[in-house]
């Protein structure tokens, strides 16, 4: 533990585990389904994981997906421009090639990428339903790449019997214009959704050092079904479709005429599962596909990046009577792109014990066989201690592992004698429950990596040009404070601040704030108006070894505000404003970010 975060915790401790006069009704139903292979009571899951709803997800003040996880303990995140350009989010300080994102099932990150992560510049809040984060090493869990944590998003879901739907339309600064379907229906034994969304935006300068507007356009589609044929099988499938063409800038300004710098991009994903229960027994069989197509236009070249990822997997689940469960299963996994295949076999076992009412245990274990690379072994420990029913204990310690990406291990731009990534993972967690779901929760976490990838432009081991990949360590420790609190029927605070100490070989991680707060106040100001205001702090920031001299990366502080008027019981208008006063900021050095925006819209439901 670091030093000056022991007397900090320490008393932290000693405030919440004061008794209390008497206990209120505590917030013990919500559900994780990434901590553990099967569904878990929240208050029973020894690793960390963040929930946010549907309805938080919907009413977000940042249309960004990416941006809107910052108001998240541990989780940052840059942009190299305005909606569509580049963005890394990033949890303790690990990016996304260290944080797989899982949509409806299907993992979404880019198999043709050079870090093997998943890009957040376009993903708006559209169509989305529930998000789940889960933090620390998770490869036992998740397999390789899953270091940093996971990211698991849902679309929507059906919530009552019949058909029921909503239109939303949007428009906004930057001549915004966003328009969204979602349907949703639910028979006896069928839950099926669809969203459909389309922004077209004119955008703003992405470099710091240009004056034309880049501009982002894209359509995205998302389906799930699930049918019970019996009491006994179900199938089901889920899709997503994302089509966009983006305007972007060449590093240190607009480029040369024509000024044709933009993406074309197409990402296709189809899963499918069979599930079977059997009393104490439970199985489920999925085959997944996901395909990334995408082509940069720079100066009238233009320069593919087609990658796909094909998977097979089978989960199977033995429940003791509630004493103990274990879980296992086996997965086969291709992936390639324009050069290069490579192809993956995990099998993994998951043992869950509940040798008290008060205490829960988690042991997981997964081997990876890389085509590439000898077996690498994870494996994952946590624990959840109810010391009241009001106060929990949580703490665990997990490894993982990373194999190279396809692009690292090309000779032109990396090594094909490059080693995995491994890591080991501490968190040790102490939460207050409060009634109405109320809490208050900190967090120690230490995350430690050996022969990290990173890119280092001024390398010349590799024939590229213009730099190359290398390996060295990483080291991320800090603290996560977080809470929320209703202070009566109409009004709720929430809270949360993050120190990250992040050293990359010894040096400050880039893009990383040392600090970073958020404070929330939810209101229902009438019984048809409500209302939130949020202010983001985010200080002691080091930019990368590629901003110009002249940047603005560093402290800057955003407040952003929406509110919501409901006009009839079908029928609501919204406002939201990003930036509220204009704070002139950088996240990626060279790369400006939204000023001052509004936005209006209407939702009709049916």
């Amino acid at each position: 533990m670091l030093p000056s975060l022991r007397p900090a915790f320490c008393a932290f401790c000693a405030l919440i585990t004061a008794p209390v006069v008497a206990q209120e009704a505590f917030d013990l139903d919500t559900i994780t389904v990434t901590a553990n292979q099967t569904a878990t009571a929240l208050a029973r899951s020894g690793s960390t994981v963040e929930v946010i709803t549907e309805s938080e997800v919907r009413s977000a003040p940042r249309a960004r997906l990416g941006d809107f996880l910052t108001f998240q303990p541990g989780i940052s995140s840059s942009s190299n421009g305005p909606l569509g350009t580049t963005s890394n989010v990033r949890i303790r300080g690990l990016g996304g090639a260290y944080v797989p994102v899982i949509i409806d099932g299907i993992d979404v990150t880019d198999p043709a990428s050079s870090g093997g992560g998943f890009d957040f510049g376009g993903l708006t809040n559209s169509g989305l339903g529930r998000i789940e984060v889960l933090k620390g090493s998770q490869s036992a869990r998740f397999g390789l790449n899953a270091i940093g944590g996971v990211i698991a998003i849902e679309s929507l879901r059906p919530t009552e019997d019949g058909v029921h739907g909503f239109v939303e339309a949007e428009s906004g600064r930057y001549d915004t214009q966003r328009g969204v379907l979602g349907l949703t229906a639910r028979t006896a034994r069928t839950d099926l959704s669809f969203s459909l969304s389309r922004i077209e935006t004119d955008g703003f300068s992405a470099s710091a050092f240009g004056t034309e507007d880049d501009g982002h356009e894209a359509t995205q589609a998302n389906l799930y079904l699930r049918h019970q044929i019996n009491d006994a099988i179900a199938v089901g499938l889920s899709a997503i479709y994302i089509d966009s063409q983006t305007e972007f800038d060449q590093f240190g300004g607009d480029g040369p005429a024509p000024f044709d710098e933009y993406n074309e991009t197409e990402k296709m994903g189809a899963r499918v599962f069979a599930q079977i229960e059997t009393g104490a027994f439970s199985h489920e069989v999925a085959l997944t596909r996901f395909e990334s197509d995408r082509t940069s236009f720079s100066n009238g070249v233009a320069s593919p990046f087609k990658g796909e990822r094909r998977r097979i997997d089978y989960r199977g689940s033995y429940d003791a009577g509630g004493i103990w469960v274990l879980n296992y299963g086996a997965d086969y996994t291709e992936e390639e792109d324009l050069n290069q295949k490579i192809d993956i076999t995990g099998v993994q076992a998951e043992l869950l014990i509940a040798p008290t009412d008060a205490l829960d245990l988690a042991f997981s274990v997964r081997n990876d066989d890389h085509s590439e690379f000898d077996g690498e072994l994870s494996s994952r420990a946590a624990l959840a201690w109810r010391m009241r029913e009001d106060l929990i204990l949580r703490a665990s310690v997990s490894d993982g592992f990373r194999a190279p990406t396809l692009v690292q291990l090309d000779p032109f731009f990396g090594d094909p004698t490059f080693q995995p990534e491994t890591s080991i993972s501490y968190d040790l967690g102490l939460e207050k429950r409060f009634e109405n779901e109320g809490f208050v929760r900190a967090t120690l976490f230490y995350t430690e990596i050996d022969n990290q990838i990173f890119f280092d432009g001024a390398s010349v081991r590799c024939p590229s040009g213009f730099g190359c990949f290398e390996q060295g360590d990483f080291e991320g420790q800090g603290i996560e404070l977080s809470g929320r609190y209703a202070i009566n029927p109409f009004l709720a605070i929430q809270a949360a601040y993050t120190f990250t100490d992040a050293q990359e070989n010894g040096r400050d991680a880039a893009r990383v704030p040392r600090h970073d707060f958020a404070l929330g106040l939810d209101a229902q100001i009438t019984p048809r108006l409500s209302g939130q205001v949020t202010i983001q702090h985010f200080a002691d920031i080091t930019p990368s070894a590629f901003a110009p001299p002249v940047n603005k990366v560093g402290d800057y502080t955003l407040v952003h505000l929406n509110a919501a008027y409901a006009l009839s019981d079908q029928l609501e208008a919204f406002l939201r404003v990003e930036n509220l006063f204009d704070e002139d900021y950088e996240t990626a050095g060279g790369f400006n970010q939204s000023g001052a925006a509004a936005y209006v819209g209407l939702r009709a439901t049916f």
